[in-house]
């Protein structure tokens, strides 16, 4: 399983940022990133995304490195998009999901 501070850490050294610089690019505050590093705090979901999207990488990268699959642009915006939704939203997706699924079956 990946660490993702370690993750994290590794992805500032490739672009020479500082705590305070990936404070600055991603919009998350400085002691955010502080206590992830030095106080053991997890970023959460968003916040990932937030530091994917300053690395101008994937989550599919961030969490699988370099190989693997790569996610098409608009399953990129796609997952970018999931992360904001609240649950209620996200279980009225599920629920069109597996209307679509019981359509195609009946056709």
């Amino acid at each position: 399983m990946i660490d993702i501070i370690e993750r994290i850490q590794e992805l500032m050294d490739k672009k020479g940022w500082s705590y305070y610089e990936l404070a600055a690019q991603t919009g998350i505050s400085t002691n955010s990133v502080y206590d992830w590093f030095k106080k053991g705090a997890m970023p959460s979901m968003g916040n990932i995304v937030k530091v994917c999207n300053a690395m101008e990488i994937s989550l599919e990268r961030f969490f699988c490195g370099d190989s693997g699959y790569q996610m098409s642009e608009e399953e990129q915006t796609i997952m970018n998009e999931w992360f904001g939704l609240s649950e209620f939203e996200k279980q009225t997706i599920f629920m069109l999901i597996e209307s679509f699924q019981v359509l195609k079956k009946s056709t």
